[in-house]
This record gives C-alpha cells, structure tokens and sequence, in this order.
C-alpha cells in the first residue's frame, strides 16, 4: 500500500475507532464508505453495508430507494410501507489490498453479482435475496427497472487491461440482457481513484459556476450573502452533477422530500422542457434555493462549497435527465450564504411549506429536543464517554470534534432506542412510521429526563462500535433493539415498562449504575453476546432477520433472559 493511501486509511480507522479489524476489512470499509459517501451523502458507519468474511466475491452491497440507503429488511419494509411508485438501486463492492488488478478476482466479483440478480441464487447471500424477493413483488411500482452500480476497488494503477475491459462489458450486457435492470455501470478503482474520492467525500461538496443574472439581496441577520436571479440550466447542471456526469444525491439530504418520480408535477416539468413553451421555464417554474457554507465570487464567476439543494429536488432531476433539451433554458435561481444550522432549517421547512415537510425536521425543532441535546453536551469534559446527538440531519458531519464517529446517535435512532430499553418494545421499531406517530409524544415529552436518552443512546453507540469491530457478530444487526432490550431487562431484573423520572435527581440516582455498567465494556460485550446466544437457542433453525417481529417472541425472549441473570425472580404477566 503506497504511503498516502495507508495515511488516509489510518485517518479513517482512527475517527471509526475500527483498530480491532485487520488491513483488509479496515479497507473494506474504507472503500465502502467512500463510494457511499460518493453517491448518497455521508455515511455514519459503513459496517452496516459490509457482510463479512463469509461471502466469496462481494464485501459489500446496499439497496436505494429514492437515494435513501436502507440498511436491512426492515428498514426496506418500512421506507416501502408509504410508497405507491420508487426508484431503486443497488450497490455492490469488492475490495482487494493488492496493488494489481486481478482478472480471476474481478471475474468472481462480476459473476457472484450476476448469480444474485438473474439467478437469485440464495445461498450466496440470504440478507440481499430477501431484500431483493420483497422489492421483485413490488415491481409494479417501479419508476424503473433497478440500477446497478459495481465497484470493484484496488490499490493497483489501471492501465486499460483488455481482459478486463472485456468481462466488464460481458457483465453488464449479461444484465441488462436479463431485462431486470435499467441500467449497469462498472467501476473499476486504483489508488489514484481511492484517493480522489477520499478527498471529495472528506473536504465537502465544491463546484464553480456562472451567475450573471442576478441580484444582491439587502443584509440580512444570521446570512453572510444571499443573491436572487436567473440562472442558465446550462450552469445549474454543473452544481448537482459530479465528475463522471452522475447527480450528487447527497445535494438533496436536507430536502424535506424525495424525488417523487412521475407524478403530475414532475410530468408537467419534462414536457415543458420537451415543448416550444421551455424558453418560459424560468417564469413557469417555482425555482430552485441553494443554501451554502461558503460563497466566493469573482465579478459573475461563483464557487460554492458545502451546500445543499434545500428545495428544487423535483426540478434538479428531471433537468439532469432532460439534458438534451435544455439549451435556452434559465430557471428561477436563490443562493443564500450561512453558516448557522437552524437559519438553514428554518429556510429548508419556509421553502418546503408547500408540501408536507419530513416529519423528523418538525420534531427536531421542538424545545424538548433541544434539552436533549443540552444534556449530551455536559459531557463535553467526559471524552471517553461522550455522545453526539444529531437532532439535525449532517448536524456533526465532518466535525473535527468527534473523536469515533460511532459515537454519533440520530433521531430516528434514539427514538427507536428508548421504546426498546424503556417500555420493552423492541418488535415496534421495525415500522419508524408507525412508530414516530404512536410514540413521539410519550417519549420526547418534558416529563422524561434527558438523562434517559443519554444512557439509552451510548448503550445503542457503543454497540454499534462492537458491530464495527466484529465483536459482536453483525448477523444479529437486525435485532439490535432486541439485544438493547435484553440488556435493559437483564440488568434490573423486570421486563415491566420502566418509570422514567421527571426530576433530574431521581433521574440520575435511577441510571447511576446502569451508566456504570454500560460504560464498563467487558461486562456489556458479554452481556450482549449472552443474550445473543439466548436469540439462538430460541430461534433454533429460524433465520435471524425474522425473529422478533410480534410482542410473543420478544416476551419469550425476555422471560429466558429474566431466567438466566436471576432465576429466583418472579416473571411478570404482562410486557408493554
């Protein structure tokens, strides 16, 4: 490995805390987290897309829907749950140390991924196939037929092997004669393309444009500059695409909405572009808002970095799918300069007001989460045990404070967290949906103590950090609120709803030694690992991802834990 490369993959082993892992699966995950990054936005732990050494020919892959990474089944069954029409995509990646690029390697990375989509093979990887079947039933709402992106990655220098050239191009016709796919592309990466991407991913977004059309808009409080104009489609084309010619997905990851693929509005948009009525697109067209961390200009030459697209998502994509057709097109143009996170949410949800807004954007901006947050950061001074809430979507992205990116919780995560430790519900989290709507207010409520969502959320982070390390086997990562809820019931002896405390007093006098338990790693890894052998020996032959998924199982579960740690107690009747 040649020395930048060991250097940038020791900077991101550092930040990942991933010392445990060896050179390969450390660069596996690198890679992984690269492309990821590349495509969809920053991505908080690429373990959750690796599938380990068990696997001939793919370290890891990931499924997309609407650019939103899922991470299993559950999480694809709840993203689909509200969905009548989507897009999707599928990730794959081989990741090798060698610094040559190897016929025999690549050829087995190409023809696993073929046995998986054309031939649904399941014995190679269970996990995709079942993610794969459920989306296969729900073809009928494809906007497409799936993308397939590969990603074969070395530290080798490529220098256009005709061998290699050639099953590349075998692989992808082998797909799309298949006629499951759209469309397939096949990367393959040396060193160079290793370090490039780093840097993209590392640094921010920053592109270069031509503004003429424009006007300085007055100052204003908390907004370093703001300009109002028209801007050619010509230039805006080069803020959402990156240098192969793809859209920046990650543009859109503070938008309050997805790309909704062809419904009216999105239909009305192409057929404008494919009409004599384009040149009056910039008087027919809402426009887009771009909201960046840095604005530089020179007379009309512009350079942006660290932006995001906070609304427009719907236009951007049928423009960059509509290239062909937008000569003498301009388009209703707002950039807006700020550094302050809440002024750029608040101009996220005024734009979006339209539509219905996210609803984890409403509920970040509410007092109580605000408190939560507060709390977390009386740690500040507590390195070691310290733990980031991001109430925010890239609240910490690329913060130069995190020492351990698993040590970052978000939302939807904490939330699913403490109804699985708390009120023993861990069978409730696999549809956030329902989840958020039947439990927001009984958990982020003022009547609960933000202590509570501290201890909740290290217990979560650091077993996000022995998954990471292989610790624990990242089989069981679908029942990682199962494993919380476990630990919960282990520890105080009751698989009753727990009484949270309003006073901070009692509140901390209640976790003073669950805090001391969960930051002893010793005890909460074999804890953990007990409990997982439980989930075993009660599933039996029963596929992992399946367990759990009624109130019966997870009272089974508990009730052999509550047997294990304490056998004299008494089992309760009830569960929550």
């Amino acid at each position: 490995m040649d020395k930048i490369t060991e250097n940038l993959l020791k900077s991101y082993v550092e930040a990942s805390e991933l010392q445990n892992l060896n050179e390969a699966q450390q660069f596996e995950r690198f890679a992984t987290y690269i492309v990821l990054s590349k495509l969809y936005g920053d991505v908080s732990s690429a373990n959750d897309f690796c599938i380990g050494d068990g696997i001939q020919g793919i370290d890891s892959f990931a499924v997309i829907i609407d650019g939103v990474l899922v991470s299993d089944l559950s999480h694809l069954e709840d993203i689909l749950s509200g969905r009548n029409t989507f897009q999707v995509e599928f990730m794959f990646l081989q990741s090798k140390i060698s610094d040559k690029f190897k016929l025999n390697d690549l050829s087995v990375f190409a023809d696993t991924v073929i046995s998986l989509l054309v031939d649904q093979d399941d014995n190679i990887c269970p996990e995709f196939i079942n993610m794969y079947n459920l989306l296969l039933e729900k073809s009928d709402c494809f906007i497409e037929n799936p993308i397939v992106r590969l990603y074969y990655v070395t530290l080798g220098k490529w220098v256009s092997p005709t061998a290699i050239e050639k099953k590349i191009e075998r692989t992808k016709s082998t797909l799309l004669k298949s006629n499951l796919v759209s469309r397939v592309e096949f990367h393959a990466w040396g060193a160079n393309n290793v370090q490039s991407n780093w840097r993209t991913v590392s640094q921010g977004l920053k592109t270069s444009f031509l503004f003429e059309n424009k006007t300085i808009l007055p100052d204003i409080p908390q907004i370093d500059q703001s300009f109002l104009g028209i801007l050619p489609a010509s230039e805006f084309i080069k803020i959402i695409t990156d240098e192969d010619g793809e859209i920046r997905r990650a543009l859109f990851y503070d938008n309050v909405r997805d790309f909704q693929g062809d419904v009216d509005v999105n239909t009305d948009i192409r057929k404008t572009l494919k009409s004599e009525n384009k040149l009056k697109f910039c008087v027919l067209n809402n426009g887009i808002t771009v909201v960046a961390r840095s604005i530089k200009s020179t007379g009309n030459n512009f350079v942006i970095e660290d932006y995001q697209i906070v609304n427009g998502c719907q236009t951007s994509y049928i423009l960059h799918s509509e290239q062909n057709n937008i000569t003498n097109v301009h388009i209703p143009f707002r950039l807006i300069g700020t550094k302050d996170e809440e002024v750029a949410k608040m101009i996220t949800i005024a734009t979006n007001k339209q539509n219905q807004v996210n609803k984890d954007n409403l509920l970040a901006l509410r007092e109580e989460q605000k408190e939560i947050e507060k709390y977390f950061d009386t740690y500040r001074n507590d390195e070691k045990h310290r733990i980031y809430y991001e109430r925010r979507s890239k609240q910490w992205n690329r913060s130069k404070e995190i020492h351990g990116t698993w040590r970052v919780i978000s939302l939807r995560n904490l939330l699913q967290t403490f109804v699985s430790i708390y009120f023993k519900m861990p069978q409730s989290t696999r549809h956030y949906s329902d989840l958020i709507k039947r439990e927001e207010n009984n958990v982020f409520t003022s009547s609960n103590h933000p202590a509570y969502f501290y201890s909740a959320a290290y217990a979560y982070c650091k077993l996000e950090h022995f998954f990471r390390n292989s610790q624990i086997d990242r089989k069981f990562k679908p029942l990682r609120y199962h494993l919380l809820a476990g630990i919960r019931t282990a520890f105080t002896g009751s698989m009753e709803r727990d009484r949270i405390e309003s006073k901070e007093d009692k509140a901390l006098n209640s976790l003073k030694k669950f805090n001391e338990f969960l930051w002893n790693d010793e005890k909460y890894l074999k804890m953990l690992q007990n409990i997982s052998e439980i989930i075993l020996k009660i599933n039996k032959n029963g596929a992992i991802s399946e367990f759990g998924r009624n109130a019966e199982q997870t009272k089974e579960m508990l009730t052999h834990i509550l047997i294990k740690y304490n056998k004299k107690i008494k089992l309760h009747k009830r569960v929550c």
